[in-house]
């Protein structure tokens, strides 16, 4: 049964003052990026708070619970507890074990619990299952707030990555459908949806590099607080004194969500201090190519696929000759590429008589096109010293007139 007295976690915000559910910190990033080095640092230095721990691993052997266990009874006596779980990810295989765990430690009345994801862990999959009921219509939300969901990079590999967007590259083409995460894909998608980003490591990268990587997560994920550290000293009051998880924005808060959205602006560096998008010295940037002509899918995906010198990041909607009446959507990380087509263009529905113009949704309405309706090409780019001229030609090239299709 439900317990008694507690509200359900959609009317509780996730800034609310006097929300009592215990917080909870959800340390992610990819393997080796320092997440132990980090909880570990976090039991050593609790500064008096009584911490439960939840450590996730894939294999059989939990050898990060392990540590994690052995630094208590050495150092620390601030965990209350600390479970394992193994054999499968929180994300995923393992889910109803891991709300359970959350809501039993939650039980228990620490002052927070920290959660260490394993490396592959997709953390939209993390928060599905925290917000996710039993049977018997319990949430891990019921008992627990997220504070922050923390990503670490490891600086030394993210200037690699950055180096890596100038060096010819001929990226694999996947539908939304492959269950497949290449690497780059999975790295990005933890730093786009973090409140914060600690960028681990730095004594293994020179200053510029170090600058220039805080810099390009800022862009590509303009809403997270970005900690540069070495050694994963991570000050526990960073993760709970300032709550920057919004439930209502985790899902949209990246550049190219606001760019998409229309509301990138507001993150643009302060007046006087250069151009719009521009960030700092290193040529950071991002812009949205627009366009309301049809272009030619086998030359837009051969241009993807290959090398667009600099690229970090390319996000949004295609209007091609291959599905003229569905929506083409793409996703661009690193040397991943996904590109499918999902519903049906509103303007398709109106003209087929499927749908009264007063039916499309407010977000269409305002994208509307008196000719072409919603259909539309919308695509953010974000990457370093971008061409963004060469960038609107090669594609205003693809363009093909409305009438041939």
């Amino acid at each position: 049964m439900r317990a008694e007295g507690l509200a359900d976690s959609n009317e509780l915000s996730e800034r609310d003052t006097t929300d009592r559910r215990i917080p909870l910190v959800i340390l992610g990033g990819f393997l080796g990026a320092g997440k132990t080095t980090v909880l570990n640092h976090l039991l050593r230095e609790a500064k008096g708070r009584r911490l439960a721990v939840l450590v996730n691993d894939v294999g059989e052997v939990n050898i990060d619970a392990a540590l994690a266990r052995g630094v208590t009874q050495i150092d620390s006596k601030s965990a209350d507890e600390i479970v394992e779980l193994s054999n499968g990810c929180i994300c995923c295989g393992i889910q109803d074990a891991f709300g359970e765990a959350v809501v039993t430690l939650a039980k228990q009345k620490p002052d927070c619990i920290v959660v260490e994801a394993t490396g592959i862990a997709e953390p939209q999959r993390i928060i599905a299952s925290l917000v996710s009921r039993d049977a018997d219509g319990v949430s891990s939300l019921d008992y627990v707030r997220i504070a922050n969901l923390a990503a670490l990079v490891d600086a030394a590999d993210w200037v690699k990555r950055m180096d890596n967007a100038y060096r010819p590259v001929r990226r694999p083409l996947q539908l939304f459908s492959d269950p497949r995460r290449p690497l780059s894909e999975l790295l990005t998608m933890q730093v786009e949806i973090a409140s914060v980003i600690i960028l681990n490591k730095i004594d293994r990268a020179d200053e510029e590099a170090l600058r220039r990587s805080q810099e390009s997560l800022a862009t590509i994920n303009p809403s997270a607080k970005v900690v540069a550290v070495r050694d994963g000293q991570v000050g526990i009051e960073m993760l709970l004194d300032s709550e920057r998880f919004d439930s209502a924005k985790v899902f949209n808060q990246s550049r190219c969500d606001l760019e998409l959205a229309g509301t990138g602006e507001r993150f643009d560096r302060p007046k006087g201090s250069g151009p719009a998008h521009d960030h700092g010295e290193f040529g950071l940037m991002a812009f949205v190519h627009k366009s309301r002509y049809p272009m030619s899918h086998d030359k837009l995906v051969a241009y993807l696929r290959g090398r667009i010198r600099g690229l970090l990041r390319a996000k949004g909607f295609a209007w091609t000759d291959r599905e003229p009446d569905r929506i083409g959507y793409l996703s661009l990380a690193g040397d991943a590429l996904r590109f499918d087509y999902l519903g049906r263009w509103m303007h398709t529905l109106v003209q087929n008589g499927e749908l009264d113009r007063s039916q499309i949704s407010p977000e269409a309405e305002r994208k509307w096109d008196a000719k072409t309706g919603d259909r539309r090409q919308e695509i953010v780019f974000i990457g370093i010293d971008l061409d963004r001229k060469a960038i609107e030609d090669e594609l205003a090239s693809f363009q093909l007139e409305k009438a041939a299709l």
